[in-house]
Order: C-alpha cells, then sequence, then structure tokens
C-alpha cells in the first residue's frame, strides 16, 4: 500500500453507527458550502458547492403495531432495565436564523439542526437537555471547520466528483453490512435529508485530498527516525501494551468537581446504552485526541497515570472504564484491543459451541408482525432480522436497536433451562458461539432476534516488532495527520468566524 493511500485514516479519523430501521430511500445532488453560489462542474460531474436545498424527510410505512405475545415456549422475560434518562427530540425546522458567519458563508439554523440531527442519528447517542447544548457547539465547531476547509479547497482547485461520494458512501454501507440505500432511511427516517450526509462525507474527502496535494510529497521518513521509532518499541517489549481511546473532562476548579463528575457518568451511561466510543469521544472530550475519536494509540504499561494503569489491566478488550479521578479531571477510557510482551507463549482458548443442556443468558428483541402479514412483507422483516445479525455485536446492541424499531420489544430472558425452549430456538442456540445470535425466526409473536450474552474467552496476541516498511508507514501516516491538524488550526486562526 503506498502512503498516499493511507490518508484516508490519517487525515479524518472518524465512525458512522447505523442501525437499519426502513428498507427504503433515495438519494440526489450535493451541496456543500451554506450560502455559496453555484460553480460550474468538472468532469465527470463534480461535487461543488451550491446553495444547499434540503429535502423535507419522505414518509415512511408506519410500524408494524406491538405485541406482548411470546414465542412458543420461551423463557419468562425479565424486566425491561433502568428507566431511560429523559430524551430530547431533534427537529429541524426551516428557519432563516444564523447560527454562525465563517468569513463571508453564512451557517443558518436549519444547517445546524439537520447537521446536529444527523450526528444524533448515525452516533447512536441520545441527547438530554444536559448535552443537547454541548453537542449543538461541536457540531456547529465541526461545520465552521468544514467551511474553512472547503474555502481553502476551492482556492487550490481541488474537488470531488459525485463517483468519489457514492464509493465512500458504498464502502460505508459494506462496514456496517448494510446497502447505501437502507443508510440513507435511517438518516431520513430521523428528519434529515440524504443530501446531508452525502456533502458531510464529500467534504471530508476533499479535505483529504487537499492536505495529499499540499504535503504528501513534501513528508520523508529518514532511516534515523525509524531506528529511534524502532528502539522506542523495543524497550517496551517486554510489558503488556495496551490499545486505548480516551475521553477527558477537565476540572479547571475545585468547585466544579461535582458537576464533571455528574457529566462524566452521563458519558458513561450513554455508552452503556450503545454510544460509539469515537463518536461521544469527538464531541465531548477535551483531550486533543477527541480529533481522532479519543485515539491514544498503543500505551507500554506504566506509560499512563497510575490510577490508569491500574483501570485497564483489569479491562478485556471492547471493556470501558467508570469515570477515573486523575491529574486534571476526569477520565472514561476504553481498551480496544491488548498484547502481551514479546515471546509470550499463547494457548488460545476454543470458542467451543453450547452444551445444548447447558443453560446461557439470553436477550430477545421481538419485531412484531401481524399475523394476516402477506409473503412480502415477511420477506421484508427477514432481510431487517438478517441485517441486524450481521450488525450486532452485544446484547447491549439490541436494546439501542429496539429504541431505533418502533413497536419493537427488548426482553432480557436470564438464563433459561434449554429444555424449556422451543425446539427451534434450541436447535439455533446449539449452532451458535458465546456472544453470537440465533438465525433470526419467525414466532406467533412476530420476528425473533436472540442472541447469547455471554462474553468469547478473550484472544492473546503476543506483541511482535513491526517491519521496517510497516514502520515508516506509520510514522508517515501519524506526519500527515499532525500536518493536517496544523493546516486547520492555520486557517481558524485566520479566520474571521462569529457566532450568532
Amino acid at each position: 500500500m503506498s502512503y498516499r493511500n493511507c490518508l484516508l485514516g490519517a487525515v479524518y479519523a472518524g465512525t458512522l453507527v447505523f442501525l437499519p430501521v426502513a428498507v427504503v430511500a433515495q438519494t440526489s445532488s450535493i451541496s456543500l458550502l451554506p450560502g455559496d453560489a453555484t460553480i460550474v462542474p468538472t468532469e465527470p460531474e463534480a461535487i461543488t458547492p451550491p446553495v444547499p436545498e434540503f429535502s423535507e424527510p419522505q414518509p415512511q410505512p408506519p410500524a408494524a403495531p406491538p405485541s406482548n405475545a411470546s414465542p412458543a415456549k420461551p423463557a419468562a422475560a425479565g424486566a425491561q432495565g433502568a428507566a431511560d434518562t429523559e430524551q430530547v427530540k431533534i427537529t429541524a425546522p426551516r428557519s432563516s436564523g444564523i447560527a454562525a458567519i465563517v468569513n463571508d458563508t453564512v451557517i443558518s439554523d436549519y444547517d445546524l439542526d439537520q447537521r446536529t440531527a444527523l450526528f444524533v442519528a448515525t452516533s447512536g447517542i441520545r441527547p438530554t437537555k444536559d448535552t443537547l447544548a454541548q453537542i449543538r457547539s461541536q457540531v456547529l465547531r465541526s461545520l465552521e471547520d468544514e467551511i474553512l476547509e472547503l474555502k481553502e479547497a476551492t482556492k487550490h482547485k481541488i474537488n470531488v466528483t459525485k463517483a468519489d461520494v457514492d464509493k465512500a458512501l458504498k464502502n460505508i454501507a459494506e462496514d456496517n453490512h448494510l446497502t447505501p440505500e437502507q443508510i440513507l432511511a435511517t438518516i431520513t427516517q430521523a428528519g434529515v435529508s440524504g443530501d446531508v450526509f452525502r456533502q458531510q462525507l464529500a467534504a471530508q474527502l476533499t479535505w483529504q485530498r487537499l492536505v495529499a496535494a499540499r504535503y504528501g510529497t513534501d513528508v520523508l521518513i529518514s532511516d534515523q527516525q525509524i531506528d529511534e521509532a524502532m528502539d522506542r518499541l523495543k524497550q517496551g517489549a517486554d510489558k503488556p501494551q495496551f490499545l486505548v481511546s480516551e475521553i477527558f473532562l477537565a476540572v479547571d476548579r475545585p468547585q466544579d468537581d461535582q458537576a464533571i463528575k455528574t457529566s462524566a457518568d452521563q458519558i458513561v451511561q450513554q455508552l452503556k446504552q450503545g454510544a460509539p466510543f469515537t463518536a461521544v469521544a469527538g464531541q465531548f472530550s477535551q483531550s486533543p485526541s477527541a480529533a481522532d475519536g479519543g485515539d491514544i494509540g498503543w500505551v507500554v504499561q506504566g506509560q499512563l497515570a497510575e490510577e490508569l494503569d491500574h483501570a485497564l489491566a483489569d479491562l478485556e478488550p471492547g471493556d470501558v472504564t467508570g469515570p477515573i479521578h486523575a491529574e486534571g479531571g476526569y477520565y472514561v477510557l476504553q481498551l480496544r484491543d491488548r498484547r502481551e510482551p514479546v515471546g509470550t507463549k499463547v494457548e488460545q482458548a476454543s470458542n467451543v459451541q453450547l452444551d445444548p443442556d447447558a443453560p446461557v443468558p439470553l436477550a430477545r428483541l421481538l419485531i412484531p408482525v401481524p399475523p394476516v402479514a402477506d409473503q412480502k412483507y415477511k420477506e421484508q422483516a427477514m432481510q431487517l432480522g438478517n441485517n441486524l445479525k450481521a450488525q450486532l455485536r452485544t446484547c447491549q446492541d439490541l436494546t439501542t436497536a429496539s429504541k431505533q424499531l418502533p413497536g419493537s420489544v427488548f426482553a432480557e430472558l436470564g438464563s433459561p433451562d434449554p429444555k424449556e425452549l422451543a425446539p427451534e430456538l434450541r436447535d439455533g442456540l446449539a449452532k451458535t458461539h458465546a456472544g453470537e445470535m440465533v438465525q433470526p425466526f419467525f414466532s406467533p409473536a412476530g420476528l425473533e432476534l436472540i442472541m447469547r450474552c455471554d462474553k468469547a474467552p478473550p484472544k492473546l496476541v503476543a506483541f511482535q516488532l513491526p517491519t521496517r516498511d510497516q514502520l515508516q508507514q506509520q510514522l508517515f501516516v501519524q506526519q500527515m495527520s499532525i500536518l493536517g491538524k496544523s493546516y486547520l488550526r492555520d486557517l481558524r486562526r485566520d479566520a474571521v468566524v462569529e457566532t450568532r
């Protein structure tokens, strides 16, 4: 892989998570900058910054009515869980109000509402009255940066084509086991025009292309830099290493400590409800790593503050800590991966199938289907179920899906005796491994999605030193990321930004 091809990850770091809630929607043309005049497109069809035109959300077919019926011979459903935090619905009425002016470009309240609703629809974050203002503030800053980036790209005659955006959308869809149409359907159901998402993708691609054009051929990684980086890796090779993401909330005054702690607790609650760590970090973290979704890379045991180091030692990949009070404020950490010291003999635990007679914790998501539903309706419901099966990874994901699927019902089933389960469910469970979902099936109540809630045994990996070529590529990507951030910082420093 060439260094230039690594720029997609170096210049922009972000993750979008989608839950398919319908299988309808189409998209159209893209606009980029609010208030700009239309520019004549180049060949092939170029994505340029005309005046934005937002389409109204398309009407969706009504959701199936909820049902309290149970699948044949199921275990009794457990309690729904803790009460949800009060939610705030984000609407995007057409408004002539002005949210901000960046040089000579206006960001309207409507633009901001649409982008805020887009963030909520794609991130999994469930805003409350306490967090909505902060989310809007962060989204507004992102919009301001986007305008500066696009203006600079226009000055240097950098653009992207509609085909480029279509390809990026297809890649995101494949990463989420969806189709582009399903992603756009999720967005339009949230009251957001599909064009808003496409224009965001176009802006990201344009900035990547601009930074690559400006710096890509000038960044040279010397042999001395590679030698120094390799020496640093060797010094920590005899200790465990952790791939970590962070969210940091600063405590500037002692009297603010409790309020900051409360905010950190709310953030942890959002994460427990299924919000992606990268999205939350990008919006709330006060660390420079927020620009990379909270990613601070690989750290060696003992490298972080003692309080954080001790917390990491007890985590398994995928786990998130509660708020940790350390120097400067509160931290929330996510352990994404772990490597054992070099030379460690790793014996992997086999991921054996379920003993058919052994109880296992289960969770259930019921998507009601009317008893009189025709075959086409059932086929669409099963397609939705298969999409969810491919995307959802944990029982916590089931709760998130239930909140985005009107009429669906989530329940924890406890650890029932397999002999008491319906034959179809019992046979399906016998084919699964820890943490997997049974193939969706129909019961008299509707479409049943049953997932095992036990954890798969952790996969241990011993640290291996990278090759010189791999290390050179990593250093190149890091340097390009630094230059991209510096470029944007200079643009913002020279800009006139007025927030209303």
